[in-house]
């Protein structure tokens, strides 16, 4: 069995060890060490990264009390070998696994909400929690926990059998089938108390700052992403400068800046509405000054939307039927329309369209619309034009 110095506090960088066994398995190799600092994937935190005598593990996991370390080149059995831990990576992952629990228990504790799902990939981190908490509720939940940090409470563990397992009252426990369970307890149990097999601070304070990212409704609860230490830090600092930057673009402050974009975004309904009203307008105009019963027009100034607004007044005028093209991103968009009484069938007609142009779409026999990448000629209309007329 394989012995874990991956617990140990202050961290255990590099250790000295013998190779057990090295196999080839799927173009990598699978080494096993008589002891190592490196933390296989479990507990929902991915494995540490490190060197086995130079050569670089890519990834770590536990079978049968023995660590496999995946790496990229053999290593000779029998070996002594210094195994070399990836200090920025196992700092990182341990400030979120130990932020997840200060989270977890601190939205059961306030909320009695429950954990009941964990995930710690290589940027994000997220937290299921079977009760729903809003913006106001996690606001809280964020500033306690950053409470938590600062109060430096100490992290420590304890090692029980099942038997002893039913003296301890823990926040949850884990399906574990060694009877060697380690129980993780956040300021004595007062933050939180766990059984977790991963990697933890040795004290609150080192996870340094705790931000909830974000947070979704999920299933009857929520989803919240969060990130913790260095990651934060980060994450925060680029936040604050998009924001300025936007708020600049705006010429107000970051204090400023929901009411400039509320603002704005009042505008531009406004000017949507406005320039709605006066499409319509010239849609008419156009419709006007049309006599032809098959209506087919080529306007690639108009977009999908104006497109029908143009077929609506085309049929509201003269037009029985109504095909109209407009532009598309170096292509085009149509829709077809036909008065109400006629027989022609737009789906139908579309089909057509849709052979002519490469394009894509349908519709019902009233309207129909589409869209191709290719660009539409006054040919084609034309050619749209005969077939519409023969067909009405």
């Amino acid at each position: 069995m394989t012995e874990k110095l991956f617990y140990e506090h202050p961290v255990i960088t590099s250790c000295e060890a013998e190779v057990v066994s090295c196999e080839e398995r799927n173009g990598s190799y699978e080494v096993v060490l008589s002891r190592t600092v490196i933390f296989p994937e479990g507990g929902g935190q991915p494995a540490d990264r490190g060197t086995i005598g130079g050569v670089p593990v890519t990834d770590a996991h536990e079978r049968g009390g023995e660590v496999f370390h995946i790496c990229t080149a053999p290593v000779p059995v029998g070996a002594r070998v210094t195994v070399t831990l990836d200090t920025e990576r196992r700092l990182d992952h341990s400030a979120r696994h130990t932020g997840e629990h200060m989270l977890s228990g601190l939205a059961y504790k306030l909320f009695g909400a429950h954990n009941v799902g964990f995930h710690m990939a290589e940027d994000y981190a997220t937290i299921d929690l079977d009760v729903f908490l809003d913006n106001e509720a996690l606001s809280r939940l964020e500033e306690e926990a950053n409470r938590a940090v600062r109060r430096d409470l100490p992290v420590t563990e304890v090692h029980t059998d099942h038997e002893g397992l039913a003296s301890y009252t823990i926040r949850k426990k884990a399906d574990i089938v060694s009877d060697d369970i380690r129980i993780v307890f956040i300021g004595g149990g007062e933050i939180d108390s766990c059984t977790c097999c991963g990697t933890h601070c040795a004290k609150t304070g080192e996870v340094g700052y705790i931000r909830i990212a974000d947070a979704q409704k999920y299933k009857s609860g929520v989803r919240i992403w969060f990130s913790c230490g260095a990651m934060a830090v980060r994450e925060a600092a680029a936040i604050t400068r998009s924001m300025t930057n936007i708020a600049r673009s705006f010429s107000t402050s970051r204090e400023e800046l929901p009411a400039a974009i509320r603002k704005a975004q009042d505008e531009l309904g406004q000017t949507k509405r406005l320039l709605k009203e006066r499409t319509r307008a010239l849609c008419g105009l156009i419709a006007a000054g049309s006599a032809d019963e098959a209506a087919v027009l080529l306007r690639p100034e108009l977009s999908a939307a104006d497109v029908k607004l143009l077929a609506e007044s085309l049929v509201s005028a003269n037009a029985r039927v109504a095909l109209v093209f407009g532009g598309s991103e170096g292509g085009a968009c149509y829709c077809a329309m036909r008065r109400e009484g006629e027989t022609m069938q737009m789906n139908e007609l579309i089909k057509s369209v849709n052979a002519l142009t490469g394009g894509k779409g349908g519709g019902s026999p009233a309207f129909a619309q589409g869209r191709t990448d290719k660009p539409v000629t006054e040919e084609l209309a034309a050619i749209m034009r005969d077939y519409i007329k023969k067909a009405m």
